[in-house]
């Protein structure tokens, strides 16, 4: 593969972080503060993150799990605290019996609050494409969400140690496809790009430009884990590429930085001698580079802008910032109204004075 050399790299940008979590995962716990390494100050490379989209792993967790009530109104309660949480809904239909009241309720009594809603069918084992899912999806399209799903292996890999991971019976990208055609108009989120890397990673691109191709679906990918312990990340270049040249033109809007932070190497002691803070910086440091490396500069750095920021504010937060705008217009609108009402109340209750005060002289006369 022809990489270009690269001279002069400036990446100091602002990043949303499309996947990012807190509460409990496995044996541990994260508290908000796990968060703070990341987001109290700049990345070794100058840049700053802006926005997490964060959900709660209590949620997801089977050991011990938080409802969705409980459960997302503690994920509120961080995202009250730290303006630069930007909180998803975690939805629960295996346990719910499909039934999406609850989230519908949630997101009706706190408007604009959750940014999207999480699924992980892989965690909940119910399929994807189950018709539990349905009811969520109306309501992602009521209140115009995106929903963010975790994706899976659609082929078993086996690794360098000889272990194997196996084909996932849940969360594979067809099966959220198949929920996705169903709901058109909600845009939907593959966490970690289908897999890892290779033909895992190949699927999941795969079904996307099918879906921008037949007009079938609206669907994203977040880039969290793919090519997680490599330097070139060569599946995301190659999606790029891909996601450049379709008929429908570009659309590498449909890719979103993330890294599941703080889980794995970007939580606690983190992983191999390389403490979360350092490995936060190098993935995107090493996602930066592979992009320079792969297209000329300027042309590289839209595309840098686009994953690292721009793409992830369209989608989570452009919806709700007009909405919020409209809401504070029409109510400053209102003030007017009501100013110009007083001032035309005030006008006619002087005018009514000094009318009767006339009447009454000339009475007396």
């Amino acid at each position: 593969m022809k990489i270009r050399p690269v001279t002069n790299l400036s990446f100091k940008g602002k990043i949303i972080d499309s996947h990012v979590h807190l509460g409990k995962w496995g044996p541990n716990y994260y508290a908000p503060e796990s968060l703070d390494v990341f987001i109290n100050s700049k990345l070794s490379n100058g840049d700053t993150v802006e926005k997490m989209i964060v959900s709660n792993s209590s949620c997801i967790d089977n050991d011990g799990i938080l409802d969705e009530l409980a459960g997302n109104k503690q994920m509120l309660d961080f995202a009250s605290k730290n303006s630069k949480i930007a909180p998803l809904a975690v939805c629960q239909p295996k346990l719910t019996n499909g039934n999406a009241a609850d989230i519908d309720k949630l997101l009706k009594e706190n408007p604009h609050k959750f940014v999207g809603l999480k699924f992980h069918p892989k965690c909940m084992e119910l399929p994807a494409n189950d018709h539990a899912y349905d009811s969520y999806m109306d309501v992602a399209q009521k209140y115009k969400l995106p929903c963010l799903f975790h994706t899976d292996k659609t082929f078993s890999v086996t690794y360098s140690d000889g272990s194997i991971g196996t084909k996932c019976e849940y969360s594979r990208p067809e099966q959220v496809y198949d929920l996705a055609k169903r709901h058109k108009d909600v845009p939907v989120i593959f966490a970690h790009m289908g897999g890892n890397d290779g033909d895992n990673a190949k699927a999941a691109v795969d079904i996307i430009i099918d879906s921008i191709e037949s007009d079938s679906a609206k669907l994203y990918a977040d880039i969290s884990w793919v090519n997680p312990d490599v330097s070139y990340k060569e599946d995301i270049v190659k999606a790029i590429k891909r996601l450049k040249n379709t008929s429908k033109g570009d659309m590498t809007n449909r890719l979103l930085f993330g890294t599941d932070a703080p889980i794995g190497r970007f939580g606690k002691d983190g992983e191999n001698g390389i403490q979360p803070y350092n490995a936060y910086s190098k993935v995107v440091d090493d996602i930066k580079t592979s992009i320079k490396l792969a297209f000329p500069k300027e042309e590289a750095e839209e595309i840098i802008d686009k994953i690292f920021y721009r793409n992830a504010y369209n989608l989570f937060f452009q919806e709700n910032e007009s909405q919020t705008s409209v809401v504070k217009t029409i109510s400053n609108n209102n003030k007017k109204v009501y100013a110009v009402a007083a001032v035309i109340i005030g006008v006619l209750s002087a005018s009514g004075i000094l009318l009767k005060n006339k009447l009454q002289k000339n009475t007396s006369k």
